[in-house]
């Protein structure tokens, strides 16, 4: 039995020229009509999205010739632009090609569905664009509304003498409707004017990415992110348990959050925390004995080997790892093996901002933490809310359960402080207990 040949490609058994073979088999012509049928149904159904049309035509386009990719090139004045491609062709959107000595520019100025056998030999093709996408042999076909040609629906291969004629006929029954339904979908003007502005926007993202990214290894690279340490107070004694140590970045630019935020959006979220850590351990021999320093880290910088690398050249028994809330675990299996094993060595392990969102309430659930630490948004007027007072006693009761020591962040007034010793809870954070400040200027915090 033969093998099928893989996409975009002929079988070698096969005959050499195509159009020897141009008579129709009864039997295989009708599989494949049914097949074009069934594509035609399909892209008259989303003729009102232009989005879902254009998607369905390459797909459809590609699965019927055998192709390794389909591409739509809108006519941009005296260019063609790769508009939306995939396959083989996906890397290659935007990319715009003259129409003069192209075979695209050659099937619009004709009207007619063309073939090119050999990319390498045919005088028609612009041999620099079909070597940059990768093809040796392609279908091109003319897409018109309303008697106005737009541009052009390309399926490719890229090996040669990939397309025969039923692939020809195929691309000529399709021509019609798919110029037809993209022109419906959305006009030829709006269709380049969206292209233009997409383009536009993608260009002025990809500027605004690369200078956020730059901004960023340049403030790593010049250790230029400062660290001010906030006291984790005793309700009930005063005395400091822990110091906070919160990231602080040059003036005038925005938030701690956004910071860390941008810099994950960039794929520098690991290279920017492990500079947070860095600076703040640098001072962990100056943290009056016995408190321990609490230093923050997503679920993803946990389980990297440059973070524990950088615990274990420290004395990890003074250490808290505060988990943040703000990401998703998308291996709890992996992210509680490696706590384990920092617990082991000494290790206190937070969930941070605990009922702010769902994610620290399955932090909790699946990492068995040491402190739970509870947001802001549950300790802001506490003192005057049964509510909040009743959610935090039942935490409280949860936290006492499973060997877990709760914290309250956002304690600023001296009721707050009262009500919550009063709940029971052991520790607090916020202004009234001490405000975030430099090691060395760290006030002695009043209860």
């Amino acid at each position: 039995m033969r093998k099928e040949s893989p996409p975009g490609r002929v079988d070698p058994n096969a005959q050499a020229d195509p159009e020897a073979a141009a008579a129709p088999a009864p039997g295989r012509d009708a599989g494949l009509y049914a097949r074009i049928i069934a594509a035609q149904n399909e892209i008259v159904l989303l003729a009102h999205d232009p989005n879902q049309v254009v998607d369905a035509v390459i797909r459809r386009a590609c699965e019927l010739t055998r192709s390794a990719g389909a591409v739509v090139e809108i006519l941009d004045d005296d260019h063609f632009v790769y508009w939306v491609a995939n396959g083989s062709a996906a890397a290659q959107v935007g990319m715009r090609v003259a129409a003069k000595d192209s075979l695209s520019g050659l099937c619009v100025a004709r009207n007619e569905v063309l073939r090119c056998d050999d990319s390498e030999r045919d005088p028609r093709v612009n041999r620099e664009a079909c070597r940059r996408v990768g093809l040796r042999s392609m279908l091109v076909t003319p897409l018109v509304y309303e008697d106005k040609p737009f541009g052009v629906l390309k399926v490719l291969s890229p090996y040669p003498r990939a397309y025969r004629a039923p692939d020809v006929r195929t691309m000529r029954m399709m021509a019609a409707l798919v110029g037809a339904a993209l022109g419906h979908a959305l006009g030829y003007s709006d269709l380049l004017s969206e292209y233009r502005g997409h383009l536009a926007a993608e260009h002025e993202a990809a500027q605004v990415k690369s200078d956020l990214a730059g901004r960023i290894r340049t403030l790593i690279r010049d250790h230029a992110l400062a660290i001010v340490y906030q006291p984790i107070v005793s309700l009930s004694d005063g005395h400091v348990l822990a110091y906070e140590a919160l990231s602080r970045f040059p003036a005038g630019t925005p938030t701690p959050d956004v910071w860390f935020v941008q810099a994950a959006e960039v794929g520098l979220g690991l290279a920017l925390e492990l500079e947070a850590a860095r600076a703040a351990l640098s001072r962990l021999d100056d943290i009056p004995h016995p408190c321990r320093l609490s230093i923050n880290a997503s679920p993803d910088t946990i389980v990297s080997d440059a973070f524990r690398a950088l615990l274990a050249a420290h004395d990890t028994a003074r250490v808290i790892v505060e988990i943040t809330e703000h990401t998703t675990v998308a291996d709890y299996e992996r992210l509680c093996a490696v706590l384990r094993d920092l617990q082991a060595r000494g290790v206190m392990v937070a969930i941070d901002d605990a009922g702010a969102g769902f994610a620290s309430l399955r932090h909790i659930l699946y990492v068995s933490p040491d402190i739970i630490k509870l947001d802001i948004s549950l300790t802001r007027g506490i003192d005057r809310d049964l509510r909040r007072q009743t959610l935090v006693s039942a935490i409280r009761t949860f936290a006492s359960g499973t060997n877990a020591t709760v914290v309250v962040e956002g304690v600023e007034t001296e009721r707050e402080s009262r009500t919550l010793a009063r709940l029971g809870i052991e520790y607090g954070q916020g202004y009234h207990l001490g405000r975030p400040a430099p090691l060395d200027a760290i006030p002695v915090p009043a209860i």
